[in-house]
C-alpha cells in the first residue's frame, strides 16, 4: 500500500509541476533576430528567434553580424546593432495597480529606442542606463552608441 501512495505521489508531483518562468509573466517578445543574437537567461544561452518571450533580467546580446529587435508589453521597442549587450534590469507595467517602470541597461554596442506607454503615463520612470550615463526618457526616440 506505501508503495502504491508512494508511485501515485510521484505521478502527481511531476503532472503538476510547472517551471519558474511559466509563472512569471513575459515583459515582451523577440520581433526579429538575425545572425548571432542570443538571451542569456539564468546561465543558459538560448537563440533568439521571433515570438520568444522576454523576461525582467534577461540580457540580450548580438554578435558581430547579429541583430536584433524586441517589443516590450507597453510598447516600447528596442532595436540592437551588431555587437550589443542590453540587459532588460526592470520593467513594471500594471497602469491599473500605477506600478509602472522600466530600467535598460546598455553595455555596449548599438541601441535604437521609441518610447511606449510607461513613459507616457509616467514620465520620468524610464532610464536607459551605460557604463558612463543615466538617461531619463519621457517620450522620445533615440539612437545611441555606447564604447566601453
Amino acid at each position: 500500500m506505501r508503495i502504491l501512495v508512494l508511485v501515485l505521489s510521484t505521478l502527481l508531483a511531476t503532472a503538476f509541476s510547472v517551471k519558474a518562468e511559466d509563472l512569471i509573466r513575459p515583459i515582451g517578445h523577440v520581433k526579429i533576430a538575425t545572425g548571432d543574437a542570443s538571451i542569456q537567461r539564468d546561465g543558459r544561452l538560448i537563440a533568439a528567434q521571433p515570438g520568444y518571450p522576454l523576461l525582467q533580467g534577461d540580457l540580450l546580446v548580438t554578435g558581430a553580424k547579429g541583430t536584433m529587435g524586441v517589443i516590450l508589453r507597453d510598447d516600447t521597442i528596442l532595436s540592437m546593432g551588431s555587437s550589443t549587450e542590453t540587459r532588460l534590469e526592470k520593467f513594471s507595467y500594471e497602469p491599473a495597480e500605477h506600478k509602472l517602470g522600466m530600467v535598460v541597461r546598455v553595455t555596449k554596442g548599438i541601441i535604437g529606442y521609441l518610447s511606449g506607454r510607461i513613459s507616457k503615463l509616467a514620465p520620468g520612470a524610464v532610464r536607459l542606463e551605460t557604463p558612463v550615463a543615466t538617461l531619463g526618457v519621457r517620450g522620445t526616440y533615440l539612437l545611441a552608441r555606447i564604447v566601453p
